[in-house]
């Protein structure tokens, strides 16, 4: 279908997302009112606009054209400009301001404002100052125009309206001189987009930007998906000659040249000479520093009595403490890093209650957090002590480049005596940099997590890390308790992490496997489990109280088809139920979704209290999808979180989600797929990790022989990291 020209002037402006320029509003096009919807920013009334788009019927607003395209044309007539500058579209000029300088210029006032604003600071009312201000305004208003028609080019409109608020009216001139300064500016503009401008522009394969930009974008990438913290410099060749078809001795330039640009950081390692990204490295070599520090602090103290201690909390929970937990316990108060590590059902939970109570005893201050919000919730219900997300106990925050800030840091550290962070095993480096700034020498850090876990999704693994290191007091937690031991949920999982076999023929107990051998009768099985056996016999919430963990995204068992049909099943279109289509992905009313990425700016609601930031794995329900506002409201258990459709990108639906996606929650039920996949999705840390998300009840659907093979292999891929090193290093100086 060919695309529809119309032009005319806007009578009146119902809708703008000041973000991301996504405006409704009417036109008088040759008489006739007409609707627009789509990317339009600054548009104001009495402005005549030319679009470019195609009519559309929406199901409550009815016919309406839908802009692909527009331009802004200047209004000619007096009466057209004194419209225009009475709709407050150029901030400084209001209504009786507006008649002043349409009746001083005449048609001439747009080309005074634009051209000699001074002129506006004869009219009363209008000091020098604020004449500099309107025209300012106006020129931002129309600079958009040209960065627009520019960027149509090579981007979409609302990636040209973030360009422009980036770089304002020097955007042009920008993207045609260094076109690789948008990976690093842009959010949603990766080396691939930029490279494609760039070689539409003229820029050479082997220029130094490309190659600069093209060696960040491989390290950038090897953090990212395989969560290395450096590269040896021989896989960074390898790529980059792959990527960029350079040779080694561009590589050899440019990672000098990023070097004294201190982007890249070189040095040796076991692996030879290595290439990290600077802030990398640098967040490594701090935590090495930080660890030492704290570990080594010499208390100005000794405390006494925490065996007499530890003996009272015996009598007084009618339990006996096993020698590895009395170490823990001990540990934790005589130095200033101690590492709890354990599997499901070894009492790490226990260890916890423990110190809070000891906390108590001595009036230190105590704080618990975890890295996810359903993680931090876990630490509450078994301590029933507050327990915060790593990012709210330092007051995350995102800055005007959309990077991440900090309100605790070195200079405002965090008051508590006694830090305690669950789930270690998915903090990353950036994080575990971020919390140990805001950790005060002398205060007594613990770290509990089980390394068998998943390493986190971002970069780095440093709970092996520092493991691995041999410097810091840790405990491992081997014995399984008495009411954990009539669990075969934690049974299998450390068979699983030995690799064992499971138990698979008990009918009588909280783990079930059901084989079957083809993968549309395991999809088939998996929604009558979740949609009607479980919730029908256990009286399960298949919204909030089953959920399913597979290990891949794509394939008919992967969580792409599987969310599609569970949507179907649980969540059918229905007329009173809005949805809006985003990518292959349609988000409706009452659908289960994730967030995907850290989003600091995300405001929400609970009542009276105010507050933002929605984390990588929350999980919450559409409440509304308003079309015309282009807004989606969203309940994470009480907390409202409103977006617009720009945001779609950090959502997915959540009816069954990754294995890696579900580490640090715990659901009631767990229903878990098991088919042939590649071989790094077949291995037994994923397994494991699968298994020890279910509280009541853990169901395994699919392929023995697949299982089988999961369990038997142990592979992990390696990550580049120099954190292990770095602790050894600094724990000889």
């Amino acid at each position: 279908m060919s695309e529809i020209y119309l032009d005319g002037v806007v009578e009146d402006v119902i809708f703008t997302n000041q973000e991301n320029g996504y405006t409704v509003c009417t036109i008088n096009s040759h008489g006739e009112p007409v609707t627009l919807v789509g990317i339009m920013p600054y548009v104001g009334e009495g402005e005549s606009i030319k679009v470019q788009g195609e009519w559309q019927v929406h199901s409550t607003f009815g016919r309406q054209f839908k802009v692909n395209y527009f331009e802004k044309k200047l209004p000619t007539t007096s009466a057209a400009i004194l419209r225009y500058l009475s709709s407050g579209a150029v901030k400084g000029i209001g209504p009786v301001t507006a008649e002043r300088i349409v009746e001083r210029f005449g048609e001439d006032a747009l080309d005074v404002i634009e051209n000699n604003p001074g002129w506006l600071s004869d009219i009363r009312g209008i000091s020098p100052k604020r004449a500099g201000e309107i025209h300012d305004s106006y020129v931002e208003q129309f600079g958009i125009r040209s960065v627009m028609m520019f960027c149509n080019e090579f981007f979409g409109a609302a990636l040209s309206v973030r360009i422009f608020k980036t770089y304002g009216s020097a955007a042009i001139d920008i993207i045609k001189q260094t076109p690789y300064r948008l990976c690093d500016d842009v959010q949603g503009i990766g080396f691939e987009k930029a490279d494609e401008v760039a070689k539409r522009l003229g820029f050479s394969p082997d220029c130094p930007e490309r190659v600069e930009a093209g060696l960040v974008h491989v390290l950038n990438r090897a953090a990212i998906n395989g969560g290395h913290c450096y590269l040896p410099k021989n896989i960074l060749v390898s790529a980059a000659e792959r990527i960029l078809g350079v040779d080694e001795s561009d590589v050899d330039s440019a990672v000098r040249r990023l070097e004294t640009a201190a982007k890249v950081k070189t040095f040796e390692g076991d692996c030879g000479e290595c290439c990290a990204l600077s802030d990398l490295y640098s967040a490594e070599a701090y935590i090495a520093a930080k660890l030492h520090t704290l570990a080594n602090f010499k208390f100005p103290y000794v405390l006494q009595g925490i065996e007499e201690q530890i003996a009272q909390l015996e009598q007084k929970f009618g339990i006996e403490y096993a020698p590895e937990q009395r170490e823990a316990i001990e540990y934790a108060f005589s130095g200033g890093v101690t590492v709890v590590t354990g599997g499901p059902g070894t009492g790490k939970t226990t260890i916890i209650k423990a110190i809070l109570e000891i906390c108590g005893i001595l009036k230190f201050s105590c704080v618990l957090a975890a890295p996810t919000g359903r993680a931090a919730q876990r630490m509450y219900e078994s301590s029933g002590r507050e327990a915060k997300t790593v990012h709210r106990l330092l007051e995350a925050s995102v800055d005007s480049f959309g990077g991440h800030r900090f309100a605790r840091d070195d200079e405002n550290p965090l008051s508590q005596k006694v830090i305690i962070i669950d789930e270690m095993s998915m903090v990353d480096t950036y994080l575990m940099c971020a919390l140990l700034r805001a950790v005060k020498t002398g205060s007594y850090l613990i770290l509990i997590g089980d390394p068998d876990q998943l390493p986190p999704v971002g970069p780095g693994d440093c709970l092996n890390d520092i493991i691995g290191s041999g410097m810091y007091n840790v405990v491992k937690l081997n014995k399984i308790f008495r009411q954990a031991e009539q669990s075969l949920i934690v049974k299998n999982a450390h068979a699983v992490n030995r690799g064992e076999m499971p138990v698979l023929n008990r009918r009588d107990n909280d783990f079930f496997f059901i084989e079957k051998n083809d993968n549309a009768a395991i999809a088939e099985l998996l929604t009558q489990l979740v949609c009607t056996r479980l919730p029908q016999r256990y009286g399960a919430d298949p919204w909030d109280e089953i959920q399913v963990i597979t290990s891949m995204r794509k394939s008919v068992l992967g969580t792409a088809d599987l969310n599609t049909a569970f949507q179907r099943a649980l969540n059918p279109p229905a007329r009173d139920k809005a949805e809006k289509k985003y990518g292959s992905v349609v988000f409706r009313e009452g659908d289960k979704v994730m967030q995907i990425k850290n989003d600091y700016d995300v405001v929400w609601k609970r009542g009276a209290e105010r507050g933002s930031g929605v984390f990588n794995g929350d999980i919450g329900r559409i409440t509304d999808i308003d079309t015309r506002a282009e807004t989606l409201t969203i309940d994470f258990d009480g907390r409202m979180a409103e977006y617009d459709f720009s945001q779609l990108e950090e959502l997915e639906l959540a009816y069954a989600v990754t294995v890696h996606k579900s580490q640090g929650s715990e659901y009631r039920m767990v229903v878990i797929p098991m088919y042939e996949a590649a071989s790094p999705l077949m291995n037994r840390k994923l397994l494991y990790t699968a298994i020890t998300r279910a509280r009541e009840m853990a169901v395994i659907v699919g392929s023995r022989a697949a299982l089988a093979k999961m369990v038997a292999n142990g592979y992990v891929d390696r990550r580049y990291t120099a954190l292990g090193a770095m602790l050894e290093a600094a724990g000889r100086l």
